[in-house]
């Protein structure tokens, strides 16, 4: 593929989309050919000035004046060989980047954690995105590669059919940027409640022919103590999460070897962790109740937009602060007497920075993972970078975090991912 650019970040000068800029300045090979795209060119010129001055021996990236019209995407995707989508809300301007992408067999990755929009692009596009060998990986940062690559180890792990996987997260707070917000908000006035539960479901997401898929009994409650993971309460992320790990389960149910496939009987649930039992209840009542405000009283959601920060920025963090984030899961290996109590095999991840920079990490690296594996495939090697992996398997379609394999787990480690899997009784 001769086009003159290996990656594209659209919507650079974003809150996120700077952090991802500055993260590929920083970190990735000298030898990328990149560009950094977006509606003002005055702001993209400003981006590159910053960057100029913090490392000026770096080739700095080309600058691509790109609106939303579906000329400057298909001009802006024909040039490239790989899209990094940073802007949202997606549900209002996702869809024409990835069609222009699929058009263009172009590869495509973004940050969105908008599972309702996710849901409806794979069920509308994948087939298209599969005929052209158009990559199309949505979800890539916080919601949902954590929990998408830590079922796959623990898969990777154990060899053997799984049963319940519960997974948590605990992270110090920053505060939301005004596009994490905005995505919410629009997400509320795009779709309805039916909509909304629809995308939820368990096999909303997952492809056709995966097979049955019978899992065990869901938690009945919100909020839940558990000996390993501690005190867990409602996570608002868990939907967008569960959506992907399940899409990767039928991808690996009818594509992958049998000792890769999770089983039929595998199920994810997703926690936010709590400091106390109280504390766990209390946050599920409080967001409920807000939740329900907001969905059923359009003034909140007014109000709410205004008191947000602007699209576009977002927390400034003190680089003398300390923070984190940490995930951690626990499974049931398959059998008629599972049970979640007694789990056998218990993951842990960690980064040791805020929240919105392991998101441009995790995207940053999923995209540059994907290029790796694009240019092994442009070099006819049938092994080597990506080797086994589902994109490698499929080349093209609407596919997830995990379909990129063990290549972006060791990407990841360099760039600070510490990660550990532990089998219990042994």
């Amino acid at each position: 593929m001769n086009r003159p650019y290996d990656l594209i970040v659209y919507g650079a000068t974003g809150y996120l989309g700077s952090l991802v800029v500055q993260y590929l300045w920083a970190s990735s090979p000298r030898s990328l050919r990149w560009a950094v795209a977006g509606r003002s060119e005055e702001k993209l010129v400003a981006l590159l000035d910053s960057l100029g001055q913090s490392q000026s021996r770096r080739e700095l990236p080309h600058i691509m004046v790109a609106t939303l019209s579906a000329e400057d995407l298909g001009r802006m995707a024909s040039q490239t060989r790989l899209v990094l989508n940073t802007v949202g809300p997606f549900c209002k301007y996702g869809t024409p980047v990835v069609v222009a992408c699929i058009e263009n067999s172009t590869a495509y990755v973004d940050s969105t954690g908008e599972h309702v929009w996710t849901q409806q692009l794979a069920a509308q596009w994948h087939e298209k995105a599969l005929a052209n060998k158009a990559i199309i990986i949505p979800q890539c940062a916080v919601e949902s590669t954590p929990p998408d690559l830590m079922t796959l180890l623990l898969a990777h792990r154990l060899r053997r059919p799984l049963g319940p996987v519960l997974f948590s997260i605990q992270h110090t707070w920053t505060g939301y940027s005004g596009g994490t917000i905005a995505s919410i908000l629009a997400g509320l006035e795009t779709y309805s409640i039916r909509q909304m539960m629809a995308a939820s479901a368990p096999r909303a997401t997952c492809i056709p022919g995966a097979g049955p898929h019978r899992p065990h009994p869901a938690p009945a409650l919100p909020v839940r103590r558990d000996r390993f993971l501690g005190n867990l309460t409602f996570n608002p992320s868990a939907m967008a999460d569960q959506a992907v790990v399940m899409r990767t389960w039928s991808l690996l149910q009818r594509y992958g070897h049998r000792t890769e496939q999770y089983g039929e009987r595998f199920s994810f649930q997703g926690y936010t962790t709590a400091q106390s039992w109280l504390q766990a209840w209390t946050s599920f009542l409080v967001m409920s109740i807000a939740v329900f405000c907001v969905v059923l009283f359009p003034p909140l959601r007014w109000l709410l937009r205004w008191l947000s920060p602007q699209p576009g920025t977002g927390p400034q963090v003190n680089p003398t602060e300390k923070h984190s984030v940490e995930w951690k899961a626990t499974v049931a290996v398959d059998g008629e007497d599972v049970t979640v109590s007694e789990p056998d095999a218990v993951g842990v991840m960690r980064m040791s920075t805020d929240v919105y920079s392991v998101c441009a990490t995790l995207v940053s690296e999923a995209a540059l993972t994907l290029l790796e594996v694009l240019e092994g495939d442009d070099k006819g090697s049938g092994s080597g970078s990506g080797s086994g992996s589902m994109v490698k398997k499929l080349g093209g379609g609407v596919l997830t975090p995990a379909s990129l394999g063990v290549l972006y787990v060791e990407r990841l480690e360099k760039a600070g991912l510490e990660w550990k899997v532990t089998e219990l009784g042994k």
